[in-house]
């Protein structure tokens, strides 16, 4: 099946009626204007790809030009942040909107056997970025007692969590791992956020491990600014695209052909339902791939993210006629067990053909290593050397011209 028709003909519609709001706001009538489309008379999925991307660098642009909130701010709206290069980019909820994430939690929620009465421990951060007070609200209107942790203090956190027989824990994976060197054995659930969780091989096993008795550990995808994107089930096979609140789509970096479904590039996404800070056919520069699947939890079919995120589209190669992002290999070192996450790729051109040599800090098998490389980045290095301690030096080395 193609992307566009796994998102049918309800969420279309819906996206019709953000279109027309978009088409009144001074940053996306330029995007209209430049395909030469009127928003309220977009009637397919041809010509919504007809629109250009957007990217971070127009949304602070826009912020320069209507300061200090820019033009997709909308009065009584709750203002937080999120990181954009050097500056801070301003994001906005409505009162609708959080009443829109409470509906599409509680959906969430259903998938991954979350009730009513149950207690959750949210261990993300509740200021500046405003992340953790988003899944709060989010637990709490649907029936969810939350204890608002924050983060740090892994010990505490434990202690706590055994002692009030807290059933969810939504955080880090990585400090997950350090809270359950003290404890944690009652949780029922973990849902991971805001660094890479199943798209590092063997992650989502060590938190089982660590945890004990977990009924579900999964993986949940959103930027600050585009939350949230999609989540998995407790079936723990991929990542669902909320798809009646968010359309992705997955691009070639370079020409910004949309690829079919099953192969890897960059995720682009657009809002279906959003009052305020709605983004159109926005550029993430995050790294996936789309796959129609279904699950006992879901009903219907669903856009997947069968691998998670697993790299960004920043310093990408050209290796062998192959698409290489270097990030990818941190996320395979990370998985395995004896080595540190530094490296460094080397690519040379030794009579006229790509040699891709791989420098890590540590000891582990060659061959896994090499099958994990493989899969990552489709792609093995010709050679893979084993040091102690690798020189200081940047991670990519292309000598080739």
């Amino acid at each position: 099946m193609k992307l566009y028709d796994c998102y049918g003909e309800e969420t279309f519609e819906s996206l019709q009626d953000q279109l027309d709001r978009f088409g009144e706001n001074p940053l996306y009538d330029d995007v209209f204007a430049e395909a030469g489309l009127d928003a309220s008379e977009i009637s397919s999925w041809e010509e919504f790809r007809e629109l250009p991307f957007t990217k971070t660098e127009d949304l602070l642009a826009d912020v320069h030009e209507n300061p200090p909130e820019g033009s997709l701010y909308e009065p009584g709206s709750m203002i937080s942040f999120t990181p954009a290069g050097d500056e801070q980019l301003p994001v906005f909820e409505t009162p609708g909107d959080l009443d829109r994430y409470a509906a599409v939690h509680g959906e969430i929620f259903d998938r991954l056997g979350i009730e009513p009465g149950m207690r959750a421990m949210v261990s993300l951060s509740y200021h500046g970025f405003g992340t953790g007070y988003l899944l709060h609200r989010a637990l709490e209107d649907n029936g969810v007692e939350v204890i608002p942790a924050g983060p740090g203090e892994a010990e505490q956190k434990a202690e706590t969590i055994d002692k009030y027989d807290v059933d969810i824990l939504w955080g880090n994976p990585s400090f997950a791992l350090e809270i359950a060197e003290y404890g944690g054995e009652v949780l029922d659930v973990f849902i991971g956020g805001g660094e890479p969780f199943t798209s590092i091989p063997g992650q989502r096993q060590r938190v089982h491990d660590a945890f004990g008795d977990l009924e579900c550990a999964v993986d949940y995808f959103g930027l600050r600014q585009a939350w949230p994107v999609s989540v998995e089930c407790a079936a723990e096979k991929g990542l669902h695209v909320i798809d009646d609140y968010m359309i992705a789509e997955i691009i070639d970096p370079d020409s910004g052909e949309v690829l079919p479904m099953g192969e890897r590039g960059e995720v682009v996404l657009t809002h279906v339902d959003r009052e305020a800070g709605g983004l159109l056919r926005y550029r993430t520069g995050d790294l996936s791939m789309l796959e129609e699947g279904t699950s006992p939890y879901v009903d219907g079919s669903t856009v997947m993210m069968p691998k998670g995120v697993f790299g960004r589209t920043d310093g990408q190669m050209k290796i062998k006629g192959v698409k290489v992002y270097p990030g990818g290999v941190l996320l395979v070192l990370a998985g395995i067990d004896g080595l540190s996450t530094n490296y460094r790729l080397r690519v040379t051109r030794p009579d006229n053909t790509d040699h891709l040599s791989l420098t890590v800090e540590g000891e582990a098998d060659e061959a896994e290593l090499r099958q994990e490389l493989k899969e990552q980045l489709l792609i093995t290095p010709d050679e893979i050397n084993f040091v102690d301690e690798l020189e200081e030096g940047p991670p990519v080395v292309d000598e080739r011209y």
